[in-house]
C-alpha cells in the first residue's frame, strides 16, 4: 500500500472540510504540496501509513526542496501547506515555516559570499 493511497482513504479526516463552491486553486496547490511530501517519504523512506511520518521526514523533505534550488518563498509555502496537514492529521511534527525561509536565505548567503584571496599584482 502506498502512503498516497492512505492519504486518499483518510481524506475526510486529514483534508480541509469545504464545500465544492468554496474550494480555491490554493486548496489544490496545498493538496499537491502534501502529496509531494508523501510521495517523497514513500519513495525515500518506504512509508506506507500517514501515522508513520516523523520530524526527520519533514526535515529531509525541506532539505530536498532547498537542494532543488526552489526559492525561499516557495519553500515557505510548502511549509505552510504541510503545517495545515500535520494539524489535521494530529501528527507530532513541529513545523516552523519562517525557520525554513531563514535557513534557505542563510544557505544562499553562504554560497554567494566572497572568498578571501590575495590581491592581484601584489601581496597583501
Amino acid at each position: 500500500m502506498k502512503i498516497t493511497n492512505d492519504f486518499r482513504q483518510q481524506g475526510r479526516r486529514v483534508a480541509p472540510r469545504k464545500r465544492k463552491s468554496e474550494i480555491t486553486r490554493y486548496d489544490g496547490q496545498r493538496e499537491q504540496h502534501v502529496i509531494g511530501w508523501l510521495e517523497f517519504c514513500g519513495r525515500n523512506f518506504r512509508l506506507e501509513r500517514i501515522n508513520q511520518l516523523r520530524q526527520d521526514h519533514y526535515t529531509a523533505y525541506m532539505r530536498h526542496l532547498s537542494s532543488k534550488g526552489l526559492s525561499a518563498t516557495t519553500i515557505y509555502n510548502h511549509a505552510l501547506s504541510l503545517r495545515k496537514f500535520v494539524d489535521r492529521a494530529h501528527l507530532s511534527i513541529k513545523i516552523n515555516p519562517s525557520r525554513a525561509l531563514k535557513r534557505r536565505q542563510e544557505r544562499l548567503l553562504q554560497e554567494n559570499a566572497p572568498t578571501l584571496c590575495s590581491t592581484p599584482g601584489g601581496e597583501a
